[in-house]
């Protein structure tokens, strides 16, 4: 069976960064279930694996564009240390979450702390990065 919309897709991946960094596997793990055409994998994925079939295999390289996108910059702003709750620890690399408008969650890593102000990014941490993906699909349903 050919992967097309709606198929529930079974493979394993390899990310590496531009420099050829391992950043996550599922090989010797468990292997990631999706349904193809969901917007549940980044946009250069389905595009790979649209029509192919299990035991498909490939490395692929994919831009920002198609993975987690460019940075925004209007998804970096600060916040006063006042504005948090006082069981949130303030400090670099930590993920806050709060609600947007509609009362979506939306994570944001702190990424730098002055005096009266913690900056804070909403972007994915691997926006404005170039991807390099090993994947093999396993199963096709």
């Amino acid at each position: 069976m050919r992967i097309k919309n709606g198929s529930e897709v079974t493979f394993h991946y390899e990310l590496r960064d531009e420099s050829g960094e391992l950043l996550d596997s599922t090989f010797g793990g468990e292997p990631v279930h999706y349904v193809h055409g969901e917007g549940e994998i980044i946009e250069g994925l389905e595009e790979l694996l649209e029509g192919e079939e299990p035991g498909f295999e490939a490395k692929v390289t994919i831009p920002p564009e198609k993975g987690y996108g460019v940075t925004r910059q209007d998804l970096i702003v600060y916040a006063s240390p006042e504005n948090f709750d006082d069981n949130v620890e303030i400090k670099v690399g930590e993920v806050v979450e709060t609600e947007d408008p509609d009362g979506e969650i939306i994570a944001f890593r702190i990424v730098e702390i002055d005096e009266d102000k913690v900056f804070l990014d909403g972007n994915h941490p691997l926006a404005n990065q170039t991807l390099n993906y090993k994947v093999e699909v396993l199963e096709v349903a």
